[in-house]
């Protein structure tokens, strides 16, 4: 995770503030107030008393529709359908509905949103930030000119698929955000949206609980989303080797973690996530420079040896500078990945797609990548950032740096 702050592209270790209800004053009652409460109590069990009867024993034996379910829809995105590219679709998704318990209480732990045993990012990205993002991606296209592809991903968090709406009206609507995004291209960037995707599969493990990012699930289905764009074929799950690190208690664990509470949050600790990752066939060199390095170095793709709260890091070593993988496909096609923390999971499945990958995270690359990608002869460009990051101004400006 970088180190800089703003909205959810943060440290979160800055300063706590927490949330707590009404702080309730015992006063004496006098003996009429207590008449008159008994009497209110009274009446409010004489009207449950009617409301049992009508509600059950009335309709007793008849066939109705089951009304028990207390499933909680995601809000629907405030942009018209009209504005959206091709690419944006406002479809429900396929997938059951997820039931939120209501007796289940949200909460904030310093700057982590606590819900069931999860812990989220809150989103206040607002059309203007959104409008500044797609001006920089746009430069950036405008930059390597008419001959290369430049896709833009706009990863969601895991709040609009796993809190219940009560919450959700709290923050800024991310879908909206995402299309005006897509929306607000001043060259022709291609939009790659996931977040259809990531509605459809959210009862599955796509997100962690103790950690900002997505989980190798998620990645795959928003990296097979943007094969369908690209126009090639993903690689199968089912045709490569599984493996796992276990007891991973990621940054959102971490933020919690502070002078007066060292051992963090107790649900997160006591619920760790395991980072499951895939040994990638088609790589035939790996080359990274690694953050506090001088001289390159030639890595496995995945770092299997990752632990502890480092352990997302599996992923193409996490956020360094640049990694250079050759890979042993033939395909006439070169893909440079400029990316946060959220494309270190997706880019190890591109090696299935592209002769060669390069990756690069410009708040650590010296340089321009438009001119390697022109000196080089890349053919793709994919820029992929989570929404907390891509409504900062620190991220905006770490795209423009790599294109001078």
């Amino acid at each position: 995770m970088s180190r800089r702050s703003s909205f959810g592209y943060t440290s979160y270790r800055q300063s706590s503030y927490r949330s707590g209800g009404h702080r309730g004053h015992r006063r004496r009652l006098g003996r009429g107030m207590v008449i008159g409460i008994i009497i209110a109590v009274l009446i409010l069990l004489s009207a449950a008393a009617v409301t049992v009867y009508f509600c059950f024993f009335r309709d007793r034996g008849q066939n109705k529709p089951d009304e028990r379910s207390s499933a909680v829809s995601a809000p629907e995105s405030s942009v018209p359908v009209s504005s959206e590219p091709p690419q944006t679709s406002e479809k429900q998704s396929s997938a059951p509905e997820s039931s939120f318990d209501p007796d289940i209480e949200g909460y904030r732990d310093g700057n982590v949103f606590m819900y069931d045993r999860s812990g989220y990012e809150m989103f206040y990205g607002t059309d203007d930030s959104a409008e500044s993002y797609a001006k920089a991606v746009s430069e950036l296209k405008k930059a390597v000119g008419k001959d290369v592809n430049v896709y833009n991903m706009v990863a969601p968090n895991h709040a609009p698929f796993g809190l219940p709406e009560k919450y959700l009206s709290q923050m800024n609507d991310e879908r909206a955000n995402i299309a005006k995004i897509y929306s607000s291209y001043t060259e022709d960037v291609i939009p790659v949206d996931v977040f259809d995707a990531e509605d459809t599969h959210k009862n599955e493990y796509t997100y962690f609980k103790t950690d900002h990012n997505w989980t190798v699930t998620g990645a795959y289905y928003a990296y097979r989303v943007f094969c369908d764009i690209a126009k090639t074929k993903p690689a199968e799950l089912s045709s490569l080797t599984k493996g796992s690190i276990t007891d991973f208690k990621g940054s959102l664990f971490v933020a919690t973690r502070t002078d007066e509470n060292p051992d963090g949050n107790k649900e997160l600790a006591n619920n760790p996530d395991t980072v499951v990752y895939y040994k990638i066939p088609f790589v035939e060199s790996c080359i990274l420079l690694e953050n506090g390095r001088s001289e390159e170095q030639e890595v496995p793709i995945i770092a299997t040896f990752a632990e502890g709260s480092n352990a997302y890091s599996a992923f193409i070593w996490g956020n360094n500078p640049y990694m250079k993988v050759e890979t042993t496909q033939k395909t006439g096609r070169k893909l440079c990945i400029i990316k946060d923390s959220y494309g270190c999971a997706l880019a190890p499945f591109t090696t299935a797609n592209f002769d060669e990958v390069f990756i690069i995270d410009p708040a650590y690359y010296e340089g321009s990548a438009v001119d390697y990608i022109k000196n080089n002869k890349y053919t793709d460009v994919l820029v992929i950032n989570s929404i907390m990051s891509a409504n900062t101004q620190f991220r905006v400006n770490d795209i423009m740096s790599v294109i001078n």
